[in-house]
């Protein structure tokens, strides 16, 4: 059974992102400014920004001959202008990868040599570790550009603006099937993938969105508090693209800590929010938030991981304004459903699948479609579904089906309303904050140190931060060492060699043997119903 929104389908674009921005669909003035520094108070137009992206992507022509197809990373905090080397490289036909600011330098090298990477752009406190990488992957010094809007003189770098030319770049053709993004989606076999999302697939996504929301972008004095890393596909997508094309006047926080965060929406009037599920839970609860005026705030979005129910109806009790929860992946661009703005959907449902796209419930064994109300694999099939996984045609084939439709790994069943519920996931991905942390990653990690025998990794759950966290089971090569010295000692040895989200945080916990399969897979779900019986009440805050 094929089920699909009951929204009549949007009519897409048939232009790649720069041509689609640069048409103007909501008719954005040009001295409307879009993107605010809260920290600094720079900010930028839509207008400049027009001007300043062809002008990035005349400099990549003129400076570095960039070719269409070549692909610039981006390695940064969030800035108000992250957006200018991004669409000024679409401008000049290229692609983009955005990396993840807090990746050690290997996981650096894994992503500018995946990718194809021949330029970045960086900041000054992450240059030490672009350079390294870039020096390993044989990207040139200067191809290394900054922002800030300065020159380093120390390390000779010099800030992205230098390379603006004086004629403003014609926007490339591209094909819509041309590769626009390649973001990182962590799996569940190691390293991330790159995950090839196209023209198309962004486009339709943007207008998606746009008509699910549509009555919300008609709103007057609309200002949106953007916090989400922008590398990530849920900030990239509804803090840079969403705001730039309807113009919504957007606050970007370099990182986010709860008190600039009220600050923030009490200053500049914020109207509509995006949030992940830690802070949903610092809404609901913190005593903080009641010192703050957050009077003007009329639509937060959930995203990222699951949000306990009980959450949105402590935040609309406290706040007066109904929070609802969305469902995304980087491989569908990201928006698949979303519970409607100011009309609540069923308790526990991420809300109806966005006009355009279709989407199936199949039997994990047998494959059978299943219909309303029964549980099963999600299948999902649209414009918005990425191309596949760059430089891993086993890893595209096992999740894009030759008739087109893309396997998510989630566990779901609709009801008949339309709306969604996401139940389980076959993939074993921790989610820590809605960061994806893939266990087999940290256990082929695990089993590298030299008094670690064998390893299986598990979400544990912190009720207090309202996140997963990943723990570790551990057998010992000898069981003398099961010491709690040994214990710190692994946490230590991961932490120092993995991105700061990867962390240990639910501790290590010592285990005679690892249950697998005959395959020798690892049963998880044998170590999770274990940890549960040895863990039943909610986790205390663990130390960071």
């Amino acid at each position: 059974m094929i089920f699909q929104s009951s929204d009549p389908e949007p009519i897409y674009p048939n232009v790649d992102i720069y041509h689609y921005f640069e048409s103007n669909p909501c008719q954005v003035p040009p001295g409307k400014t879009v993107f605010v520094d809260p920290v600094t108070e720079r900010s930028i137009t839509f207008g400049d920004f027009q001007i300043e992206t062809k002008q990035f992507a005349a400099g990549l022509q003129d400076i570095f001959d960039f070719k269409p197809q070549d692909v610039l990373a981006i390695l940064s905090y969030n800035q108000y202008d992250f957006g200018v080397p991004i669409l000024g490289t679409l401008c000049a036909g290229g692609a983009v990868t955005t990396i993840n600011h807090s990746y050690t330098l290997d996981e650096v090298v894994h992503q500018l040599k995946d990718s194809g990477a021949k330029y970045m752009v960086t900041t000054v406190d992450l240059l030490p570790t672009a350079s390294k990488a870039a020096e390993i992957c044989g990207i040139k010094p200067e191809a290394i550009l900054l922002f800030g809007g300065v020159d380093d003189p120390a390390s000779g770098t010099k800030s992205y603006k230098s390379i603006y030319a004086k004629r403003l770049a014609v926007p490339a053709k591209v094909d819509m099937e041309d590769i626009a993004y390649l973001c990182y989606s962590s799996g569940t076999t190691g390293k991330s993938k790159g995950v090839m999302l196209t023209h198309r697939n962004i486009t339709s996504n943007l207008v998606q969105i746009m008509s699910y929301d549509a009555e919300v972008i008609k709103e007057k004095g609309l200002v949106i508090l953007g916090f989400l890393p922008l590398y990530h596909i849920y900030g990239l997508m509804n803090c840079l693209h969403i705001s730039l094309v309807t113009g919504t006047e957007t606050i970007i926080m370099p990182k986010f800590d709860l008190p600039t965060f009220l600050q923030n929406i009490q200053k500049y009037k914020v109207t509509n929010t995006f949030i992940v599920p830690p802070v949903a839970l610092a809404l609901a609860k913190h005593p903080m938030v009641l010192n703050y005026d957050l009077s003007t705030l009329r639509h937060i979005a959930c995203g990222a991981a699951p949000l306990p129910k009980e959450l949105c109806r402590l935040i609309e009790d406290r706040l007066g304004v109904y929070c609802r929860q969305g469902f995304g992946m980087t491989e569908a661009s990201p928006l698949v459903a979303c519970q409607r703005p100011n009309q609540r959907g069923p308790d526990g449902s991420v809300g109806p699948l966005v006009a355009g796209l279709q989407a199936k419930v199949i039997d994990t064994t047998t494959g059978k479609e299943l219909g309303v109300g029964e549980q099963g694999e999600w299948l999902l099939k649209g414009p918005n579904v990425m191309k596949g996984y760059l430089n891993n045609v086993e890893a595209t084939k096992i999740t894009i089906r030759e008739d087109g439709w893309m396997h998510t790994g989630d566990i779901v069943y609709v009801d008949n309303g339309g709306n969604w519920f996401v139940v389980d996931r076959l993939k074993e991905l921790i989610k820590y904050k809605g960061f994806q942390i893939p266990a087999a990653e940290l256990e082929s990690l695990l089993q590298t140190h030299p008094k670690v025998l064998d390893a299986a990794v598990i979400p544990a759950y912190d009720a207090s931060q309202a996140t997963e966290i990943p723990r570790a089971y551990i057998v010992p090569h000898n069981a003398d060492d099961a010491t709690d010295a040994l214990k710190k000692d692994i946490q230590d040895f991961v932490a120092s060699k993995v991105a700061h989200h990867k962390k240990l945080r639910g501790g290590v916990v010592f285990i005679n043997e690892i249950p697998k399969s005959a395959s020798g897979k690892i049963l998880r779900k044998d170590i999770v119903k274990l940890d549960r019986q040895e863990n039943p009440e909610p986790m205390p805050k663990p130390h960071l």
